[in-house]
């Protein structure tokens, strides 16, 4: 993608600030971490017991170090992997869309 941008100077489209904070947004939530509703972003957050020290991928780090059951860890991962692979799809379809604005 970077390549792809770089290339595409002032060019580049106009929706494509759109859609890279569409892109942003395919990395939370709605449903919020657990314990912390208000936390929507699966890949970081404060740790639950660190303040404001970040977690990277919160729920299923903290599902790890508190030895939550199998099922609400892999609910977890589930969700992360669903949002990575969205973002995946999201920043082809950017690259897909500078590469054509030359």
């Amino acid at each position: 993608m970077r390549k792809a941008l770089l290339s595409s100077g002032d060019r580049a489209p106009a929706t494509l600030n759109a859609k890279l904070i569409q892109s942003e947004r395919l990395l939370t939530t709605a449903e919020g971490l657990p314990n912390r509703p208000w936390f929507e972003h699966l890949i970081y957050a404060p740790g639950f017991y660190t303040g404001y020290g970040v977690k990277t991928i919160p729920g299923v780090r903290e599902a790890i170090e508190q030895e939550a059951p199998v099922r609400k860890s892999s609910n977890r991962w589930s969700a992360v992997a669903k949002a990575l692979q969205s973002e995946s799809g999201s920043s082809r379809c950017a690259t897909r869309e500078l590469a054509g604005s030359k």
